[in-house]
């Protein structure tokens, strides 16, 4: 990997976690410049503004969810295991009393620009269209059980994640989104 590559990445690193922290209106790229021990105008070099590096950062989310979904579809059959690998993908920022990167950037949306927007609806369209394929999937061979619509469960479901997550962060709790997230699993077998 080239040097632009690696100090790219580590821009993007860095706001990534800073953002799941503090928010995208909660930054400069003075922050990120001390953390990755960078001058401003090696930022402005790869991100011309800012706005260039919030559809950065959530292009690259997004692609990184598509790459973990299809790894649990590719890896695991059973639907409930699924769903627990799925949880673990939103139980990762809870570990640090952060949220996700769309839980996040949704909180600054109005400040945001028009292709961030529509990355972040775009991830939870990827999100939703994926809970309904493996609730419909496991109500069919038997392994779910549940009632009603498997879009309104998707929709309950990614939004207690989200939830779970704000409360755990909130009370620096990480237990508040354990039992949020055994409790949709138990709600479905």
């Amino acid at each position: 990997m080239n040097k632009n590559k690696n100090t790219a990445e580590a821009i993007l690193d860095t706001a990534q976690s800073i953002v799941q922290e503090f928010g995208f209106n909660g930054f400069s790229y003075a922050h990120i410049a001390k953390k990755v021990g960078i001058r401003t105008a090696s930022i402005h070099y790869y991100f011309p503004n800012k706005e260039d590096l919030g559809e950065a950062l959530i292009e690259r989310y997004h692609k990184n969810f598509i790459t973990s979904i299809a790894q649990i579809d590719a890896e695991i059959q059973n639907n409930i295991e699924k769903l627990r690998k799925f949880i673990l993908l939103y139980g990762g920022p809870v570990k640090d009393y952060c949220t996700c990167m769309g839980v996040m950037l949704s909180t600054d949306l109005a400040s945001l620009s028009s292709k961030t927007q529509d990355g972040i609806a775009q991830l939870f369209t990827s999100n939703l269209e994926w809970l309904k394929r493996v609730l419909d999937q496991g109500r069919r061979e038997g392994q779910l059980n549940f009632t009603g619509s498997t879009d309104a469960l998707a929709h309950q479901f990614l939004a207690s994640l989200q939830g779970a997550q704000l409360l755990a962060r909130s009370f620096r709790d990480q237990n508040r989104f354990n039992m949020i997230a055994e409790g949709l699993i138990s709600a479905l077998i």
